[in-house]
């Protein structure tokens, strides 16, 4: 083999060594795929109203505006995501909170399809987490102001004569039960869903009572302390207490 083949030869060798490790070279030199791992664990979702945060479960009242608002962990993350409200299959609005103006707690069926019930976040790398809550929408029982007695009243007769106590309490909710307590001289009795009662026993004297009410979910109304006075007509009260 002559002298120039082998040069030849031998610089093919040495080319090709070359380019091999040129190639090894650059593939050490790629650099590594961005990261797709989800930087956001957990989700959750709260709601706020009155000033007050109300977590699991979500009780609305409808009288009030309210937010359910999202809540990340780890939390240096939440302006990493967007985030997206459903109701069902249906978005109904983007962002970390979503409103719920009264309007949308009037009816039940405004409640059952304006309300989101399914949150889902989603970070810039196309990873998703969601969560699903229910709100519960509750319309506070009430009571009305009249009372019977009224207020101040001064009634007559003595420990044996009854005395009517009546009153009005209402929920604007269907279905829902009310149990209501009368409170006199600082003793409560338990009347369920009775309005109307006729208590006797009571001294010559200032009495006072008051109305309690609560609904099947828990919210309560009560009215303020009422006062009435009681006379003795027939004097009973004193000859009792003369013969004791």
């Amino acid at each position: 083999m002559s002298f120039m083949k082998k040069n030849n030869r031998c610089f093919l060798s040495i080319t090709v060594a070359l380019m091999t490790g040129g190639l090894f070279s650059a593939c050490l030199d790629i650099p590594s795929p961005p990261k797709d791992t989800a930087k956001i664990t957990s989700v959750n979702v709260f709601a706020k109203q009155f000033d007050k945060a109300i977590e699991t479960p979500i009780k609305l009242n409808s009288s009030e505006e309210a937010e359910l608002i999202a809540e990340v962990t780890p939390s240096k993350h939440k302006k990493d995501v967007q985030y997206y409200w459903y109701n069902g299959e249906e978005i109904l609005d983007s962002g970390a909170t979503y409103t719920v103006p009264t309007s949308y707690m009037a009816s039940s069926f405004i409640s059952q399809n304006f309300i989101p019930d399914r949150l889902v976040i989603e970070d810039h790398e196309g990873n998703t987490l969601e969560t699903s809550f229910h709100v519960t929408v509750n319309n506070p029982p009430q009571l009305l102001a009249e009372t019977t007695p009224a207020d101040g009243d001064t009634l007559y007769g003595n420990s044996y004569t009854p005395i009517l106590f009546t009153w009005q309490s209402f929920d604007r909710d269907e279905n829902n039960y009310l149990n209501n307590t009368l409170e006199i001289d600082s003793i409560r009795y338990n009347v369920g869903d009775l309005q109307e009662v006729m208590q006797s026993g009571f001294t010559e004297g200032r009495h006072t009572f008051r109305i309690f009410v609560e609904d099947s979910m828990g919210d309560q109304d009560s009215s303020a302390t009422q006062e009435f006075f009681v006379i003795d007509t027939l004097g009973l009260g004193a000859k009792w207490q003369s013969i004791l």
